[in-house]
Formats: structure tokens, C-alpha cells, sequence
């Protein structure tokens, strides 16, 4: 996975979103807000491709961005956020996210504000107490609480390079048809970029090799440090979006690909990026 050339992937200028100055830092006025939610709400009316799964919405974010200081990258939600082993729509307490089915809509274009408003609520909580959260958040969840912050209290959310949920999921579809994969990243990295600087995050951790390419490229980010921990490759970098120092951060083998990091190790992960964070003047601010 770490060897997909992601070169086609740059956005276009043509497809860059609006952008937001913060009159200080994480406070939105409520015209600014207005701006943020029409741009959420756009996405999400946005049509799928063949590869979605059907009755999803994008997932925009996992857990609450808009209190988030840290937000975490990966490739693209999970088919097992919408559905069970049998391919069935997930519902009653095991749902994760509204679908069209749960909103009573048709399609994503005929989504009402209320409606609009209802699905992102449910990302919003998706970290909540006794919510059905997907495993593959338990060692990143970790990792998240090592560098100083945390999806359960809203201090840190989860995004991803392409919002669409896809069945199979993005890295395959990009295997099978690079043309394909690469024009559903050419959609979606414009909206990733654009979610880093609007909600103003300080610190961006990547999840994978080629979630740190793209993510370092789409903000420009400079290489500072590497380094080695337990056998992953770790990265610290700095960008600057609309005047703001971010840290972009990560390391090249995902968490669930061998060789694998005990719990403890995946705590520590997070404190050794979190200091290099700081000694490079880069300290995020928590919530």
C-alpha cells in the first residue's frame, strides 16, 4: 500500500474551496459558521461514485471537529461503517451514520438543511459513550491519547483523504483501476485541504505512508525530522495555511500491518511525535 504513487492526485486550482481567517484562534463568528456548515452540507449532497456503498453519505468527519485541535488522516471510511459481514445496512444502536434510508431521502442531492443537519450531528458523536465505534480506531485511539489528545472528549476527530465510503474500500478500487481511484482523490483532497485550515487545526497525524505524501503535498508541508520508533518510520513536518503554522505528522506502515505495536507502544508512538512536535516549535493546542 505504501508504494501507490499518488502524482495524479493534485488538486486543481480551479477546485480550491473558500478560505477562512480565524479572528482568534478555534472562535468562528456566526457569518463564518454559516460559510463552514454550507460547505459541509455541499459535500455531503455531493453524488457518490459507482464504488459507494449505497444509502451512505460521505463521512466528513468522525468525532467533533469542531472542537478539535488534532485531527487524524486515513485513506477512506470503511464499508463496515455502513454495513454488517452479510453486506446489510447497519441499524438500530449498531448504525454508525445516517444514511438516505435513515434520513428519508431519495438521493444526496434532495438532502434538506434538517437533514443535512441530523447526519452531521451523528458524525459529530461518533465517539460518544456506548457509540458502536469501528475497531480499526482502537490503536490509532492510542496513538491520538500518546500525543497529548483525544477523540472521546473532542479534542481530537478523525478525516480522511477520499469521504466517500466505498465497498471495496479506496486502496483496492485504486488497485483495480488506477484511473478511478485517482479521480475519486482529485474530488476529495480538495475538501480535506480545506477542513485542515477552516477548522483550524494545529496538528495533522497521518496514518499510513501515503496518507503523509498526500496530506504533506496538498499543504505544502516542509520535512523537519524523521526518526524510527518500534519499527515504523516517523515524519514531522511543517505547513503553513492563510498564516498558520500546522504540524503534519506520521509514520509510513499503518498500525494494523505487521510488524504490529503492543498497546503500549502505540501510547508511546504518540509521545515520541508529540515531543519532536514540540521541540520543533510547533506545540498543537488542546482543547
Amino acid at each position: 500500500m505504501e508504494a501507490i504513487s499518488l502524482a495524479r492526485t493534485r488538486p486543481n486550482a480551479a477546485e480550491e474551496l473558500p478560505k477562512f481567517r480565524l479572528s482568534s484562534y478555534g472562535q468562528y463568528n456566526a457569518d463564518m459558521n454559516d460559510a463552514v456548515i454550507a460547505q459541509v452540507y455541499q459535500r455531503l449532497r455531493r453524488a457518490g461514485v459507482p464504488a459507494t456503498v449505497p444509502g451512505s453519505l460521505p463521512v466528513t468527519c468522525f468525532g467533533d471537529l469542531w472542537t478539535a485541535r488534532v485531527g487524524t488522516v486515513g485513506l477512506n471510511p470503511s464499508w463496515k461503517e455502513y454495513l454488517s459481514k452479510s453486506r446489510t445496512e447497519l441499524v438500530g444502536k449498531n448504525r454508525h451514520f445516517e444514511t438516505l434510508g435513515s434520513l428519508g431521502a431519495y438521493e444526496r442531492g434532495e438532502l434538506t438543511d434538517a437533514q443535512c443537519e441530523r447526519a452531521i450531528t451523528t458524525m459529530r458523536g461518533y465517539f460518544g459513550p456506548d457509540k458502536p465505534v469501528y475497531s480499526w480506531f482502537a490503536g490509532l485511539s492510542r496513538v491520538v491519547e500518546g500525543f497529548g489528545v483525544s477523540f472521546r472528549d473532542g479534542s481530537a476527530a478523525h478525516l480522511d483523504l477520499v469521504q466517500e465510503p466505498t465497498d471495496p474500500v479506496w486502496s483496492d478500487v485504486f488497485k483495480a483501476n488506477r484511473d478511478a481511484g485517482a479521480a475519486m482523490l482529485n474530488a476529495d483532497l480538495p475538501f480535506l485541504r480545506w477542513q485542515i485550515e477552516a477548522f483550524a487545526l494545529s496538528a495533522v497525524i497521518c496514518t499510513s505512508r501515503t496518507v503523509l505524501d498526500a496530506v504533506a503535498r496538498i499543504t505544502s508541508a516542509e520535512v523537519i525530522e524523521t526518526g524510527t520508533f518500534a519499527e515504523r518510520r516517523w515524519t514531522i513536518a511543517r505547513a503553513e495555511l492563510n498564516g498558520r503554522a500546522v504540524a503534519v505528522v506520521g509514520w509510513n506502515i499503518p498500525l494494523v500491518r505487521q510488524p504490529g505495536l503492543t498497546r503500549q507502544e502505540q501510547t508511546e508512538l504518540g509521545s515520541v511525535l508529540r515531543a519532536r512536535v514540540d521541540a520543533a516549535g510547533l506545540r498543537p493546542e488542546s482543547a
